[in-house]
């Protein structure tokens, strides 16, 4: 095994280390300021998930009922 240089393995192992770590922080400060809700959206989602499909089928509802009462008055 070559020993001669192990130095510059350890240096670069340091290297990534720190500069994924700073790469992350920087990340980090960088979104501070944003309003991001994707988990209570997410959360809002999964909680409700046929929401808009039951909106879509009440209005369906409504229009059959309004056409049957419309046959029936004829």
């Amino acid at each position: 095994m070559n020993t001669d240089h192990v130095w510059i393995v350890v240096l670069l192992v340091l290297g990534i280390v720190v500069l994924g770590n700073l790469a992350m922080f920087a990340m980090v400060r960088g979104t501070r300021g944003l309003k991001t809700n994707w988990f209570e959206n997410i959360r809002g989602s999964i909680s409700r998930p046929f929401q808009k499909e039951d909106d879509s089928l009440d209005e369906l509802h409504e229009r059959v009922e309004e056409l049957q009462n419309h046959k029936k008055n004829e």
